[in-house]
């Protein structure tokens, strides 16, 4: 076999006759493979929903950064009581009626880091004014009321520092490392649904050009069965054969322009097929005719199953989504197996108080700690009978092994179809050249008895056998290499090669 051999439908030149249409259309716009592709990459609504389920993973994890955000509290609030006077059993005297306004500040800041540690830091101060009424009772006060006020301010911090339970991973973490896998999940998800277009791009671009070529045939065919019954006619009339020729032609005639009117239909749905691919607005294309730019075309493959096998397991993005979930797994297990300690906590806090009638000092002396105040100390709390813990890591591991499973099934299913693939594609280029030799062999054979028939040597009923049998071989080489070409696509989507084979490179950011 020669190393390289080039077969193009372009060689089958009777083609539509003058003024002659597939079908009506408004528009006839030819596109090439390549220009197909690009259409589809920007405009198919499967990819244009797939990308944004990336952009939500990429969101969900940008938000799970969230919980580390600090939280700042801030609050101002004006109290007044007015409380009148009361007795007290514990005293002989009365407890006097007083006004009381409180003037409040607060502030806090909480929040926790990776390690396990949470803080709390929060501060207030209160101002006080009391205006109490000694009317009645003897006193030094101007108009018998005392007229009082003070201040207190403090602030702390609080400390919490997780030493096995939390410490290494928590409920926080693990969502983080979760979504992580979860976006690269989503990319790979992305990928795959991109190759899975541009497939059926591929196999329906081969299938139009196809079926227009099958158009193109029976168009032919529907020459040849005219020219016949002219001929029929003819001789009939010369009286060279009998009439039942005539019948014979006009049968098959009739067949010839149903297969015709079928070859048609198929090509509008293909032409439908390709549309509803390439557009997100398919009612603007409804009247356009699709003209594919590229002939078909059989080039020697040059495959080699242990190299496909090897890139199949290296480039699908579904094994790599599979290999993915098993990642998850592990963090799932990482963190049931924390789960399992005991909580032993670090707890410690320092602050400062702050006592004065002039505000002013009364912070100074807290943030100074002049009146400090602190504790420290170790928290312990388990259960004593950990059963959910216990159950929730062996059902992580499990759901790891089936992980795994699954990951070693889906390459199972892969090898096998890239093993089928690789030798559909040796098998069916051997089908070109002998479908060509056919088709050759066939129109020299209808050449010839077209010539017999017309020096009286052959009868109407050899010549429609000869010319059923050149349309079933043309047929059959256009066919050969549209199925071809659609086994090397598919073989090149096993492999995950398919944005590769077309020389394209996707960037998800």
């Amino acid at each position: 076999m020669r190393a390289g051999i080039l077969l193009a439908l372009a060689l089958y030149t009777p083609l539509l006759s003058p003024g002659e249409t597939i079908y009506p259309a408004s528009t006839t716009r030819s596109l090439s493979l390549r220009e197909c592709i690009d259409l589809a990459l920007s405009r198919n609504l499967d990819i244009k929903i797939i990308h944004l389920n990336t952009d939500i993973a990429g969101y969900d994890l940008s938000s799970s950064y969230g919980v580390y955000s600090p939280l700042f509290t801030f609050s101002a609030q004006h109290n007044y009581l007015e409380q009148p006077g009361d007795f007290d059993p514990k005293k002989a005297g009365s407890d006097l009626p007083y006004k009381l306004d409180q003037h409040t500040l607060t502030g806090g800041l909480t929040g926790q880091v990776p390690i396990g540690l949470s803080y709390n830091f929060n501060t207030y101060v209160t101002e006080e004014r009391a205006r109490t009424d000694f009317t009645g009772l003897p006193n030094n006060f101007p108009g018998g009321i005392r007229d009082t006020n003070n201040t207190y301010a403090n602030a702390q911090i609080v400390l919490r520092q997780h030493l096995l339970k939390d410490f290494w991973i928590d409920a926080d973490r693990q969502q983080i490392l979760i979504r992580r896998q979860d976006l690269k999940i989503s990319q790979q998800a992305y990928r795959f649904q991109v190759m899975k277009i541009l497939l059926a791009v591929e196999l329906t671009y081969d299938d139009l050009v196809a079926a227009r070529q099958n158009v193109r045939v029976q168009e032919q065919a529907l020459q040849l069965r005219q020219q016949l019954v002219a001929e029929t006619k003819r001789r009939v009339e010369l009286g060279d054969l009998p009439p039942l020729d005539i019948d014979q032609a006009e049968t098959q005639l009739q067949n010839t322009t149903t297969a015709l009117a079928t070859a048609r239909e198929v090509l509008l749905s293909q032409q439908n097929f390709l549309k509803a691919l390439l557009t997100d607005d398919f009612g603007s294309w409804t009247d356009i005719d699709l003209l594919p730019a590229d002939p078909l075309l059989a080039i020697a493959p040059a495959v080699n199953r242990s190299d496909s096998f090897f890139n199949a397991l290296k480039n699908r993005p579904d094994l790599i989504e599979a290999r993915l979930a098993i990642e998850k797994s592990n963090v799932v297990i990482r963190f049931r197996k924390n789960q399992l300690f005991p909580n032993v906590d670090l707890v410690g806090g320092y602050g400062g108080l702050g006592i004065d009638p002039i505000t002013s000092t009364a912070v100074n002396q807290t943030y100074s700690f002049l009146n400090p105040n602190y504790f420290y100390g170790v928290v312990l709390s388990l259960p004593l009978d950990n059963i959910a813990g216990r159950n929730d890591y062996r059902a992580s591991k499990a759901s790891k092994q089936i992980a795994e499973l699954q990951l070693k099934k889906a390459e199972q299913d892969v090898l096998v179809q890239v093993a089928d693939l690789v030798n559909r594609v040796q098998s069916r280029f051997s089908l070109i050249n002998s479908t060509h030799q056919a088709r050759v062999y066939a129109e020299a054979a209808l050449a010839a008895e077209q010539k017999k028939l017309q020096n009286g040597l052959s009868t109407a009923f050899i010549v429609l056998q000869l010319q059923e049998t050149l349309t079933t071989a043309r047929t059959a080489e256009f066919q050969a290499m549209a199925d071809y070409n659609k086994i090397l696509a598919q073989l090149s989507f096993a492999e995950g090669s398919t944005l590769e084979r077309h020389h394209l490179n996707i960037e998800i950011k």
